[in-house]
Order: C-alpha cells, then sequence, then structure tokens
C-alpha cells in the first residue's frame, strides 16, 4: 500500500470515527434526560422518588443518613452534569475543536478534548470486555452479577456507585499520591513557590493531574507520551488501584470473572484520570452503570420511543469499537512490515592506499 493510498484511508476512517463519536456524546445527553424522564413522569419513578434511601456521607464511615429519594437522584444527576460541563472545556471547548476540525486547521490531537475522545475509549473497552467474558466465560470462569431487586433503587445504586467507587479507587489514593509527590518535588523545581502556591499546585494536582505537574516543570503525558510522562511510581499506583478494584468486585457478590474485567476497567479509569482529570473516570464508569442502565429502564415505560434509539445507541458503540480496534491492529501491522522491510543504510569503506612492493 503506497503512502498516497494509505492518507486516503486514514483520513476517511478518522472522519467515520467523528462522526460516529458525535452521535455517541447526542445519546450521552440523550441518557442524562431520560434519567430525569422516567424517574419523575412515571407513576412507579414518582411512587419511588418520594420516597427515603439511605446513603453513607462519609464514604468508608458508617454513619448512614436518610434522604428523600428523589432529592439523592437529582444530586448525583447534577454531579455528572458537572463533569461533562468540565470535560467539554478540557483544555479547550469541544465546540472550538469542532471548528478545527471542520475547517482543516489543527495540528494537534483531536482528542485532547475530554469530551471527543471520550466514545472512543469508552467504546473500545466495551468491547475488549465483551471480548474477556466471552473467553472467561469459555473457560469456566462466570462473571456472575448482582441480584436484582427494585428497578429504581437499583438504578440509584448503579448511578451512585461512579461517584462513590470513584473517590474510594481513584480519586483518594492516586490523588493523595500526586499532591505528596508533587509538593515534595515542587520543592526543588520551584524553590520561589510559597507555601500557599504549593499547597494550590498539590490540590490542583487532586484535580487535574497534567496541569499541576506541568506547573512544576514535570514531564507530561501530552507533551512526552504514555510512558514518558507517567513516572514509574504512578504505574504502580494506577495498578494498585485497578486490582484492588477488581477484588472488590468479586468480593461485592460477583463471580470470580469479574476481578480481571473490573481490574481491566479501572486502569483505563486510572489512565483517563491523570490525563484528563478527575471528571474523566467518573465519566467512564458512568458510561457503563448509568447510560446503559437507563436506557434499558425507560424501554419498559417508553418502548416505542426509545427501543428504536436504545438498539441504534449500542449498534454506534459497539461499531465504532470494532472499528478503533480493527484500525489500531492494521496500522499497527502495517508498521511492523514497513520496519521489517526498511534496508539499513550501507556504510561506505574507505579506499586503502595500494600496497607498496
Amino acid at each position: 500500500m503506497n503512502s498516497s493510498l494509505s492518507g486516503t484511508l486514514q483520513r476517511f476512517l478518522f472522519v467515520i470515527i467523528l462522526v460516529i463519536s458525535f452521535f455517541i456524546i447526542l445519546t450521552y445527553l440523550l441518557s442524562m434526560g431520560l434519567g430525569i424522564l422516567v424517574f419523575f413522569s412515571t407513576a412507579e419513578g414518582l411512587n419511588f422518588s418520594q420516597g427515603p434511601i439511605q446513603f453513607y456521607p462519609l464514604l468508608l464511615i458508617d454513619l448512614k443518613v436518610t434522604v428523600n429519594a428523589g432529592l439523592y437522584f437529582l444530586f448525583l444527576w447534577w454531579i455528572f452534569t458537572l463533569c461533562f460541563a468540565t470535560a467539554w472545556k478540557y483544555r479547550e471547548s469541544l465546540s472550538s475543536k469542532i471548528r478545527e476540525l471542520l475547517s482543516g486547521t489543527t495540528e494537534r490531537n483531536p482528542f485532547s478534548n475530554n469530551l471527543l475522545a471520550m466514545p472512543a475509549i469508552t467504546s473500545m473497552l466495551l468491547v475488549a470486555t465483551l471480548v474477556l467474558h466471552f473467553l472467561q466465560t469459555k473457560g469456566g470462569i462466570p462473571t456472575g452479577g448482582l441480584p436484582q431487586g427494585d428497578l429504581f433503587l437499583d438504578f440509584v445504586y448503579y448511578s451512585r456507585a461512579p461517584i462513590v467507587e470513584e473517590i474510594i479507587f481513584r480519586i483518594i489514593p492516586i490523588g493523595i499520591f500526586l499532591a505528596t509527590y508533587i509538593f515534595l518535588v515542587g520543592k526543588s523545581t520551584n524553590p520561589d513557590f510559597s507555601l500557599s502556591q504549593r499547597l494550590k499546585t498539590c490540590i490542583l494536582s487532586v484535580l487535574q493531574p497534567e496541569r499541576a505537574k506541568k506547573i512544576v516543570g514535570l514531564r507530561t503525558i501530552g507533551k512526552d507520551g504514555w510512558f514518558r510522562g507517567i513516572v514509574w511510581a504512578e504505574w504502580v499506583m494506577v495498578f494498585f488501584t485497578a486490582s484492588l478494584f477488581g477484588v472488590a468486585h468479586y468480593l461485592g457478590g460477583w463471580g470470580p470473572g469479574k476481578i480481571s474485567q473490573a481490574a481491566m476497567s479501572g486502569a483505563v479509569f486510572a489512565l483517563a484520570y491523570l490525563y484528563y482529570g478527575v471528571q474523566a473516570p467518573i465519566l467512564l464508569h458512568w458510561y457503563f452503570n448509568y447510560y446503559f442502565t437507563v436506557f434499558g429502564l425507560s424501554s419498559s415505560y417508553y418502548s416505542a420511543q426509545v427501543d428504536f434509539a436504545y438498539s441504534l445507541t449500542v449498534s454506534a458503540n459497539l461499531f465504532l469499537g470494532i472499528l478503533l480496534w480493527v484500525t489500531m491492529m492494521t496500522f499497527g501491522v502495517m508498521t511492523i512490515f514497513k520496519l521489517l522491510r526498511r534496508k539499513p543504510k550501507l556504510t561506505s569503506v574507505p579506499e586503502l592506499p595500494p600496497a607498496k612492493t
């Protein structure tokens, strides 16, 4: 395949990926609206929303607080909305990125915007999870599942998990490590920083690790890539928290196959946290818990309006995930063949003067 054909194919695939990504982003917005609709416009949802629900405001501390279920759901819903707004504006707004792509003037990574990158990350992770589930099931390792209860109570619990679990498994352990690391490193890289400036940078490191690392002069993923931009201690934290995440799901009632699935997802969530910031792992977790659940729940009440949209949404996510995996593997193989076919340059050997007789 010549270079011009390869470039044309890449541009064609890039356009397809962007079009599907924009469609999936629209389904994110649709799912957020469906959550409000099914919760407050159905008889079952209204009845449940008027009742009480218990939660733990201090997370790991055994202190229960009883609140109105409807208000609690709205609280979770607004947190997701805030995360989406942050993802829309991260580094540069999605609208400005779209204008750049349409004008063809962008020279930077189009997926530097968190929201634009989210469909690619989630769809590839979805396909990888399904493949792993298939292989483990064939090997006799069940994934299992949680017992089903009240549909709306389960929906609230599924909606709560992305926030609570990401705080426990990603934001607290990795955030504390980053804050400590950046505080200590900042003393040597920025000796003129006051104590208050260092503390502000530490707080920023929990919310936006990339920005905090850039401020103190450390290597970043955006500038130095995934391998040079993440120090070995960060990799340790990524895999440590991912492993805990997998084991916690098993202890929480899932089958043994869920350990590897959750650990794989946990590692992706952690890397997204390091690159995009605190909203990214919450939104990725939201995708698997809220996004598909609300479509399934809504189809029970608005089947005529939702079923087609639900099927199209699932198909778009699966198609994008498969397309990205196939594209990545195809161009990876092509790159390897190019490297193997590249002939080493022969160095010229200087001629020796004729031997004296």
